[in-house]
């Protein structure tokens, strides 16, 4: 929470985030709270480029755009580090530990993928010497990434962002 790069919105986001901090319009919460963040994503093989724009929640009140994909600490955490806005938080908060990513597979379908960022931070997970007894959580886990990536998608069918995928072949 403390090193997020940027904490891009999803079309529901602006929804919940908004009324939870007394928003009577969608203006007026975007033009306060928000920016346009941009930024590339490459797939892990290089042949896949992945271009990014999305409404992103300001990490603090007057967030230039060179702070863009900078760790900055959010002020929406307490003394505590514990997120004021839960559990209306960014759908991309919701994920941590956890990273996710869609690329396009061989065949032109959409693949989703995450991974584990183990940083022994995270208030809301915790470790263990086996996977056994995490199972119940990564499930849970895995339908939240899944719905996530939905609600990208979502999002940017709505042109409330944009996703361009580009494979170098």
């Amino acid at each position: 929470c403390d090193r997020q790069g940027r904490l891009p919105l999803t079309k529901d986001d602006l929804v919940t985030i908004s009324q939870k901090l007394g928003y009577s319009t969608r203006s007026s919460f975007l033009k306060n709270e928000t920016r346009i963040s941009s930024w590339q994503e490459i797939g892990n093989n290089g042949n896949v480029i992945t271009t990014l724009s999305m409404i992103s929640l300001k990490r603090k009140l007057n967030e230039a755009d060179a702070e863009d994909g900078v760790p900055v600490p959010c002020r929406f955490l307490d003394d505590q580090g514990s997120c004021k806005l839960h559990p209306e938080k960014p759908g991309v908060c919701s994920l941590y530990p956890f990273a996710s990513w869609t690329e396009v597979s061989s065949d032109g379908r959409p693949v989703i993928h995450a991974s584990f960022q183990l940083t022994g931070d995270c208030p809301g997970f915790y470790t263990d010497k086996s996977v056994d007894p995490m199972m119940k959580v990564l499930s849970e886990y895995s339908q939240k990434i899944f719905d996530y990536n939905m609600a990208v998608n979502r999002t940017t069918r709505e042109k409330f962002g944009f996703i361009n995928i580009v494979q170098n072949l």
